[in-house]
Order: C-alpha cells, then sequence, then structure tokens
C-alpha cells in the first residue's frame, strides 16, 4: 500500500494549482485560507508528509481540518482530512496515516488562524 500511496500524492502535489484549508466546524475566529503560491504550496506539502514507518490506523470521527486540493481551472484533485490528535486521511488510503512533523503542521494552522492556539 505504502508505494501506491505515494505515488498518488506524488501526481497529486506535481499538479496542485492551489490548496483550500478549512476548519471542518468553525468555531469563533478560525477562518478558512487559500494557500497560492509555490513556496507555500511547497511548505504545506511538506507539513502533510505521512510517517510510514508507523501503521495507519482508523478513526470514526470526520477530521477536524480539510486539505483542498485544486488543479488547474480550480479543479478539485483531492481532499486531505486532518485529524488533530491522529493523522492525515485521504480516500485513496482508506484509512489514516500518521504525519511526520504533527506540531509543525499545527502551528501552520495556528499561525494562519485555521485553528485556535488552546487546541491540541
Amino acid at each position: 500500500m505504502a508505494s501506491t500511496a505515494l505515488r498518488h500524492v506524488d501526481a497529486l502535489w506535481a499538479a496542485v494549482r492551489s490548496i483550500e484549508v478549512s476548519p471542518s466546524a468553525p468555531r469563533g475566529r478560525q477562518r478558512s485560507v487559500l494557500v497560492g503560491g509555490f513556496d507555500e504550496i511547497a511548505e504545506l506539502a511538506g507539513l502533510l508528509e505521512v510517517d510510514l514507518e508507523n501503521d495507519p490506523f482508523d478513526c470514526m470521527c470526520l477530521g477536524d481540518i480539510q486539505f483542498t486540493v485544486r488543479g488547474e481551472l480550480g479543479a478539485v484533485l483531492g481532499v486531505l482530512t486532518y485529524h488533530v490528535s491522529g493523522g492525515l486521511n485521504w480516500l485513496r488510503w482508506h484509512r489514516q496515516l500518521p504525519l511526520g512533523r504533527p506540531g509543525e503542521l499545527t502551528d501552520w494552522l495556528v499561525s494562519r488562524s485555521v485553528v485556535d492556539p488552546c487546541e491540541p
């Protein structure tokens, strides 16, 4: 499964033109942000790298943050869902994979007001 998942993700990042980052259930001052610059897309893609050394797991919740990856003319290429206390889910994986740098991703989300600083 791991090699197939990586090929799909590599193709996803190669075709990306923008990423909409949205809290699943916005509260307070939380907001959605649009990432469109090459450097910022590359930074975010790096923060969304999964740790293939650890076992995947399943979660029954809908997730906390959605990353809607768009290509040319706004076509949706994929939707990744981040579970703040868990990992990253993509329908192609059929489960969550743990993130390599979850703390750094949380810092990125907080700095852009997608999540509140008090969340884990």
